[in-house]
Parts: structure tokens; sequence; C-alpha cells
């Protein structure tokens, strides 16, 4: 009867993991700090508390409230520290543990700002790392870049500088 139930349970089980979104398979880091009101979106809209060590997965947006901070180690070993009423989403980080050509970074600054150092797919391939805001994608060149990209602003809200 037991071999029963586990030869029923295993496909049901392998079916659901296909059925999971991509995102839940593809680490991209985890927050390593969280001041404030940081909260994770992920694809479908769903939030969570940013807290020290929860894990943010490529699909993900990292949105911090005004006033609130995080700081991320990215799993190349890259540090990001976003700065306060800021988005910003992981599109794309694949990185091995090796050099194997696969490793890619791609980040979507949506608002705000956030300061990094590039950690190992920003130091050895450069053509594979970059990141895009709504009205430029960068190329980074070095170890260290501070982006910041101000968004219109919605009706009633006050924009941090101009657009």
């Amino acid at each position: 009867m037991a071999n029963l139930r586990i030869g029923i349970a295993a496909p049901m089980v392998a079916m659901l993991l296909f059925c999971l979104p991509a995102p839940a398979w593809a680490q991209a880091g985890q927050v390593i700090f969280a001041a404030g009101d940081v909260r994770i979106v992920n694809a479908a809209g769903q939030e969570r508390r940013a807290v020290k060590g929860a894990q943010i997965h490529e699909g993900e947006t990292v949105v911090s409230a005004p006033g609130a901070s995080a700081q991320l180690q990215m799993k190349d070993g890259a540090y990001v520290a976003l700065r306060p009423d800021s988005r910003l989403r992981v599109d794309t980080y694949v990185y091995n543990g090796r050099e194997d050509g696969s490793e890619n970074g791609l980040l979507s600054l949506l608002k705000g700002g956030f300061r990094t150092i590039t950690g190992f797919i920003g130091r050895t391939n450069k053509d594979r790392y970059q990141v895009r805001t709504p009205t430029a994608t960068i190329g980074i060149r070095g170890t260290d870049h501070e982006p910041y990209y101000i968004a219109p602003p919605a009706p009633g809200e006050r924009p941090a500088g101009v657009p």
C-alpha cells in the first residue's frame, strides 16, 4: 500500500514542481540589512518583507519606502545598497560559482537609486552586466557605480528632482 501511495505521489509532486514559476528556482542574492519599510515583490505581485537573510530571486523587485534602505549581497559577491524611495528589479542574475560563459547580470532601476560594488560578473565579464532604466541601458565598465533615476511623478507626488 505504501508503494502505491509513493507511486501516485511522485508524479503529482513532479507536476507541481514544473508548474512553479522560474524565479522560484533562480536565487540571485539575499538581504543582508534592511532599515524601514523594505519589500520584495515577486513577478505575480505578491509582497514579503525584506528581512536579513531573505532570498531575492530573478524577476523580483526590491522596493524601499521613503526613508528606508537595504543592502543586498548578490550570489557573485556584488554588494548593492538600495537608496530610500527606490525600486530595483533583478531581471537576470546567473552565476554558477565559476566563469563558464553563463554568467549574466541585468538589473532594472525603475525608480530611485542604488550604489554597488560589482562582483564576479561585473569584474570579469563586463559585457554581461547591465543596469537598465526606463530611459537608458548602462553598460558597466568599473567596479563601483551609483545610478539614480528620477521617474516622472504620479499625480500629487513631488519628484526628488527634475525627471
